[in-house]
């Protein structure tokens, strides 16, 4: 059974909203990209959108609206000055994405494609990025409709983002060069929605590829592609969640060694106490013997001495 997977978004970009800026504004209407801010930045092919959560920077050309709520605005510009946004800038997106290298970022709002990890490079036409639980997944930046630097990252995530910039990845000078290193392999291509796929990927004609799972067989081209990794999806996280079971398993069968051996120690130190105990009686039923015979005690009350001894000789001396 062979199925295409041509579909190409047609959808004409909107006109920058260049006197907007400063203003308070919605992207989109709906969805999970829609986002209310204060539009801090306009340029060539992006904007810019201060929002609570930190600074989004959308890709025009996936922009389908953006509206203003003009008396809220009116509001606005009768208050004093508004607060400072720290934001990065650049010429085109490609820029963007280029200040954004080395940092935790979230590659879209929400929906399928909605990832987020730590941005290890940028090449002419995809980003690399390292996550928790798919490993190193590549994104064709053709189809990133948004990215962001959430405010709480680096500094709250500490090791995690040392272990993020520590995984491997290929590297390849465009998207569709790439996919050719990544052949006869086993690939998951888009993250999640009725468009992802997994197989084994075979080159094929004319800037083409075949993804083979099973009995299905699939044509794809990189283009229409809009990430790409290695693995089945998820198998980074099962590898780690396998990683600390074992980590479980072997501390809990150390802990119960060193249990049997803290018993078996014990059962050691109770007869070596028991021998002590009962050496220590013997010599102190002589000392006792010696104090009588030296005392010129009578038997009897030798006898008691011996009773009381165990409580303290000092204390049985006192008694006589």
């Amino acid at each position: 059974m062979e199925k295409s997977n041509l579909n190409k978004e047609n959808s004409a970009p909107i006109s920058l909203p260049y006197s907007l800026k400063g203003k308070n504004v919605t992207i989109y209407r709906g969805g999970p990209e829609s986002k209310t801010g204060r539009l801090i930045d306009v340029q060539s092919d992006y904007i810019a959108l201060g929002t609570e959560n930190g600074v989004i920077y959308y890709q025009a050309e996936h922009i389908k609206s953006i509206s203003e709520d003009p008396i809220f605005n009116s509001m606005q510009s009768n208050l004093m000055q508004k607060e400072k946004i720290i934001y990065y800038q650049s010429k085109n997106f490609a820029g963007i994405m280029n200040n954004l290298k080395s940092k935790l970022v979230q590659i879209n709002q929400g929906g399928p494609e909605s990832k987020k990890g730590l941005l290890l490079d940028v090449k002419s036409d995809y980003a690399v990025v390292s996550t928790n639980d798919d490993g190193i997944v590549y994104y064709n930046i053709h189809h990133i409709k948004s990215i962001m630097t959430p405010q709480n990252n680096n500094s709250q995530l500490g090791e995690e983002v040392t272990n993020l910039a520590r995984q491997e990845y290929i590297g390849a000078p465009e998207f569709n060069q790439l996919f050719r290193q990544m052949t006869h392999g086993w690939v998951s291509i888009n993250r999640h929605g009725p468009e992802a796929l997994e197989g084994i990927l075979v080159e094929n004609t004319d800037g083409y590829f075949t993804l083979i799972n099973n009995k299905e067989i699939y044509r794809i081209h990189p283009l229409h592609v809009r990430s790409i990794s290695f693995g089945p999806k998820g198998l980074l996280k099962k590898l780690n969640n396998k990683e600390d079971d074992n980590a479980k398993n072997s501390n809990s069968n150390s802990n119960n060694s060193q249990m049997e051996e803290g018993k078996n120690s014990n059962k050691t130190n109770t007869n070596k106490e028991a021998e002590v105990d009962s050496s220590g009686e013997e010599n102190q039923q002589l000392q006792i013997k010696d104090l009588v015979e030296t005392l010129n005690i009578p038997s009897v009350a030798g006898l008691f001495i011996q009773q009381v001894v165990l409580k303290g000789m000092a204390k049985a001396l006192k008694i006589f």
